[in-house]
């Protein structure tokens, strides 16, 4: 038996089991933008979970669990190299290096997974394919959403956006989509390998888990309000760090994003992108006061991208509005090492990538009022925050439409930029409301509440994409419930079937000596 190549304890099974795993992983990203390939989003997890049901011990489960997860960000992630050897003006080789150990590092959350997954989960084939696999996958990326600072990144079910299964996001988020993939695979594995009277059930099961989401795709959990607005979302097609290094910052904002909006400001809102401005206030106040005059004649509402310093010490990143309601918001959720750094005395001035402006920020307070444009109020999110789908959650709550500003040329010309527009689908379609999204070098776009691209800008270009857009009022049932009682079940999903297990083994035992 132990010479079967199929068996992971064998030699032979040893290099199949682990060469299928990375293989697996590596394919996993073609489920995601831009590639959309979403039946990897069942098959690579299924192939893992078959590895993981037929490992003997937890080591090997931790194994296989980081070389699927080395594949899978590995290819994912890539775009970090990008951003270190681009944009920091770093060495290939110390590039590559810092690259792995984020790979490393990701990839031992998979492994984690899977020793915890083997540990403590003690129900059969049927369960672990349906319960257990799919319970602790999911519970993994709701701990990747905030340990370390978090990196909600490549979740599964951002690549269930053009499926039926979209219809579990209003009411159970990202993380409801992730499961229902994962029970898809299970239910395929478990097809092939159970019995024909049982193969009926878990046909009827597959039919139900993707009928009943096409069903809620036709519920309206928001309504629209009058009148539908115009918005102009100007992209200014400039380099991450040719911002800062204008000699008159004020000047280049004027030869760009003024220009660039000249013919626009007849819009209901205007949207410039992260750190427009690249200016601090209150040293960018000569400008702010133009743009003002401009506004108020113009009776229009302009939201950009600024820094701001306050006390002559504490950096923010913020977004302004400027307009018959001006206000401001400090970004709460900062990017570690992009606008912060870890262990600042020890890491600053070892390359030049930790010495970006942009990296001393420190976070704003947990509660700041929305936005406002004449009678609606918006959600505002800087770049990296429309990935947290319980931060947007509670930012958009009794507000109209989401206001998102980012920075996404770190990317380059990179898988990055589909990524973060897919993840901002996702937020809209999870919410009820539009997103307005406009970036620095793209993708910018308008994305409807049921999250489809209404328009969206060519990256790489500087222009300015025009559109409509409608407010919306009420809440799906994801705004209202939370994630609390969805992670409650998954954790008796994980640990019930072997409590179960336990009991009916000790009733057997006990009347057996009876």
């Amino acid at each position: 038996m132990l010479n079967h190549p199929l068996d992971i304890r064998a030699p032979k099974g040893f290099l199949f089991s682990r060469l299928s795993a990375f293989i697996a992983g590596c394919f996993l990203p073609l489920a995601f933008a831009p590639f959309d390939i979403w039946p990897f989003a069942i098959a690579s997890p299924a192939i893992l979970s078959w590895f993981w049901h037929k490992a003997i011990h937890p080591k090997h489960t931790f194994i296989l669990g980081f070389i699927f997860g080395f594949g899978f960000f590995g290819m994912g992630v890539s775009w970090v190299y990008v951003s270190i050897h681009e944009f920091g003006n770093t060495d290939p080789p110390l590039a590559v290096f810092i690259t792995l150990l984020f790979i490393i590092s990701l990839s031992l959350f998979l492994a984690a997974q899977g020793y915890f997954f083997k540990r403590f989960f003690k129900g059969e084939r049927l369960s672990s394919y349906l319960l257990g696999f799919p319970a602790i996958w999911v519970l993994f990326e709701w701990i990747r959403s905030f340990l370390f600072g978090g990196f909600p990144w490549l979740y599964l079910g951002y690549a269930g956006l053009n499926t039926p299964l979209r219809g579990y996001a209003p009411w159970l988020s990202v993380y409801g989509v992730s499961f229902a993939f994962l029970v898809s695979g299970g239910l395929l594995l478990s097809l092939l390998q159970e019995k024909m009277k049982i193969k009926k059930r878990l046909l009827l099961g597959v039919l139900i888990l993707w009928i009943l989401p096409a069903l809620l795709t036709h519920m309206n959990y928001t309504t629209s309000l009058q009148p539908t607005y115009t918005v102009s979302l100007v992209q200014g097609n400039v380099a991450p760090l040719d911002k800062f290094a204008s000699e008159d910052p004020l000047q280049a904002v004027e030869k760009i994003y003024v220009r660039l909006t000249e013919s626009n400001w007849n819009s209901d809102l205007i949207l410039w992108p992260e750190n427009a401005i690249p200016l601090p206030l209150p040293y960018a106040e000569p400008l702010i006061a133009q743009l003002n005059k401009r506004v108020a004649t113009h009776n229009t509402t302009l939201v950009t991208g600024i820094q701001t310093i306050i006390n002559n010490k504490d950096y923010y990143n913020s977004l302004l509005t400027i307009g018959s309601q001006s206000g401001i918001y400090h970004k709460r959720h900062l990017v570690p090492f992009g606008e912060y750094l870890p262990l600042d005395n020890y890491l600053r001035g070892l390359i030049n990538f930790f010495d970006i402006p942009m990296s001393n920020f420190i976070e704003g307070p947990d509660t700041q009022a929305p936005i406002k444009m004449k009678n609606i109020t918006l959600a505002p999110l800087i770049c990296y925050e429309i990935d947290y789908p319980e931060l947007v959650r509670s930012t958009v709550r009794g507000t109209n439409a989401i206001v998102n500003l980012s920075e996404d040329g770190w990317f380059g010309k990179s898988i990055g930029p589909h990524q973060h527009l897919q993840i901002a689908q996702m937020r809209a379609l999870e919410t009820g409301r539009y997103v307005l999204r406009a970036t620095t070098s793209g993708i910018t776009a308008i994305v409807t509440p049921d999250g489809a691209l209404q328009a969206e800008a060519p990256p790489f270009e500087a222009t300015v994409l025009n559109g409509t857009f409608k407010p919306r009022e009420g809440e799906t049932p994801w705004m209202i419930v939370g994630l609390w009682p969805f992670i409650i079940l998954l954790l008796l999903a994980f640990l019930l079937p072997g409590r179960v297990t336990t009991l009916y083994a000790f009733k057997i035992r006990k009347s057996k000596r009876n």
